[in-house]
């Protein structure tokens, strides 16, 4: 949650990090200050023991000249990533961004009239994900409704959803296209590197195709970063600084290097008249390098050494496999009447690659799952978690498919003997693996956009979430998430955004883990659609089941339960 609880906090794709927030002239702290927690961007928790909950409302005596965020790691800065705005969400700030440290972000503000004041802030988190918040502050005394300028503000702070759907979609072609890739280029040395020369030829070419259709999908990435980092239209992103901007950062970094090597190795692939032992070395060196840039751009990126390769492994086992069986079935369908000829060499051969993969395969992924979701309850208290669910549950068909395929259709093939009913059945099976690999693919595109399970079930601090109760959006925060005395914070959104006009927000508790409630929690009215509970016992950890129940008029009434872990002191 954004430091101050001011406000209600619209999330976009923010990733928990802790942070704080001070309001200082020349140092930090002279006229008041605010230490506060923040949820927005990569990482577990603060380090910094010095942190404490977030104020509610915080008011400071004199102006500040500055005010200056800290995160618990580095940040990565664009795009005038900290802005402040008045009553009439005008923006009272310098312009410019200020970086006293690396884990700092700091912008200058004049001389600020009595009034409250909302700071929005966008950075870029450890693990190259564009990230934001907002927090509100007042100098003298609060004055005005500063829950309705802070959704204001945030509203026109906000990424067009257009954008990230794209967003989606590019990461979608990525993906499936670095499989296509690397996975081709394991069928081209290895699969098929004794299939006729008219195939190899068109082979390469279909290879070759999917890298130079990969190199402009990896730079309009960089564009549609800058869009969804600096919350502009994808044709405003289109400016130079805001490019300029994206390649200063790990994500731009490392997306540049993609479309590079994607632009290299079609330019092999298209203009050597054979693969020599040499080219087929460099072109499986930039099939690594693809393969290695979805690590470089995500999660693992900050997990660590073992984090780093864990996921390294399972990109390259998924190509293999994947991308290898793809590149396989397209060299069997350009072989025409020597089809099943080629396949007793190249099936076989396929089988060996996709063993090896498999077993890579479920190694790895069982590394980083449980490096990103750490606690059992996160497979099914998180998205990130449930996502991972969903494509265990799509890769267990696929295994079956393989499996069977290696038992029975192998054998056959690589003797010659498969009947026209067995090759067929082979074909359709093939198909149906590379159907769910489109949809494991697509999971995928989603699962990386989603903050790791780990920092939801991690007790280390303020536990935000955000659902909707009726027609109503509902962002619900409760501080600090342990066991003992815990703050909780109802805020209700319109439709456009603003703080909802109900007549009363009722809340119950209730932990069905070891028989508890529902417990009554007493509310009461903080602001326009913002509702407290300033003291609730919740005295057992576990997976807490809170049911809030709105009213608005007399007969109107809607009702939804939120899950929320508390952890052990």
């Amino acid at each position: 949650m954004p430091p101050g609880h001011g406000k209600p906090l619209r999330k976009g794709r923010n990733h928990p990090h802790r942070a704080s927030a001070s309001l200082g002239a020349g140092d930090r702290g002279v006229g008041g200050g605010v230490s506060s927690a923040c949820r927005g961007a990569g990482g577990v928790g603060t380090r910094d023991p010095r942190l404490q909950p977030p104020a509610n409302g915080v008011v400071v005596q004199r102006s500040p000249s500055q005010v200056v965020l800290h995160f618990s790691e580095a940040v990565e800065t664009a795009f005038g990533s900290v802005r402040v705005y008045d009553a009439n969400a005008k923006r009272v700030d310098s312009g410019g961004t200020l970086r006293p440290a690396a884990d700092e972000v700091a912008v200058t503000v004049g001389k600020l009239r009595r009034g409250t004041y909302t700071v929005a802030w966008r950075v870029i988190s450890a693990d190259t994900h564009p990230v934001h918040g907002a927090f509100t502050f007042s100098v003298g005394a609060a004055s005005g409704d500063a829950g309705e300028v802070a959704a204001r503000v945030l509203a026109g702070e906000g990424t067009p959803r257009y954008v990230s759907v794209v967003f989606d979609a590019v990461r979608f072609l990525n993906f499936l296209l670095i499989l296509i890739v690397a996975g081709g280029v394991a069928v081209l040395a290895f699969v098929a590197r004794d299939a006729a020369a008219g195939v190899r030829r068109r082979l390469r070419l279909v290879v070759a195709s999917a890298a130079a259709l990969l190199a402009p999908a990896a730079l309009f990435g960089l564009v549609l970063e800058g869009a969804e980092a600096g919350g502009f239209s994808i044709g405003s992103a289109f400016s130079p600084s805001v490019i300029g901007s994206v390649l200063g950062t790990q994500f731009g970094r490392v997306w540049l290097a993609r479309a590079c090597a994607a632009a290299a190795l079609a330019l092999i692939l298209l203009v050597l008249p054979r693969l020599s032992r040499g080219g087929i070395a460099v072109a499986a060196l930039l099939g690594l390098a693809l393969v290695a840039s979805p690590t470089a751009a995500g999660h693992a990126a900050t997990g660590g050494v073992i984090a780093w390769f864990a996921d390294g492994a399972h990109v390259l086992a998924a190509a293999i496999w994947t991308g290898g069986l793809a590149l396989t079935a397209v060299a069997l369908l350009l072989s025409g009447g020597e089809r099943w000829t080629l396949a007793t060499r190249a099936v076989p051969r396929l089988s060996v690659l996709a063993f090896g993969s498999v077993v890579l395969l479920l190694i790895a992924g069982t590394i980083s799952a449980y490096l990103e979701v750490r606690a059992w309850r996160g497979l099914w208290e998180t998205t990130y978690g449930g996502l991972i669910l969903a494509k265990l549950g799509l890769i267990v068909p696929l295994l079956v498919l393989g499996a069977y395929n290696n038992r029975f259709a192998v054998p056959r093939l690589r003797a010659g003997i498969a009947s026209v009913v067995e090759q067929r059945r082979f074909l359709r099976f093939v198909g149906l693996e590379l159907a769910l690999v489109v949809v494991i693919v697509g999971v995928t595109a989603v699962l990386v956009q989603q903050p790791p399970a780990r920092s939801a079930v991690a007790r280390t601090g303020p536990y935000a979430t955000e659902t909707r109760v009726g027609p109503f959006g509902l962002n619900l925060i409760v501080d600090p998430a342990r066991v003992g005395v815990n703050e909780i914070h109802l805020y209700l959104l319109d439709r456009a955004g603003r703080p909802a006009e109900v007549a009363e927000a009722r809340l119950g508790a209730s932990l069905p883990a070891a028989g508890i409630g529902p417990l009554r929690l007493r509310t009461s009215r903080a602001g326009p659609g913002h509702f407290v509970v300033p003291a609730a016992q919740l005295p057992i950890g576990g997976g807490w089941r809170l049911q809030v129940q709105v009213r608005r008029g007399e007969f109107d009434e809607w009702l939804t339960t939120v899950s929320i872990p508390i952890g052990k002191d």
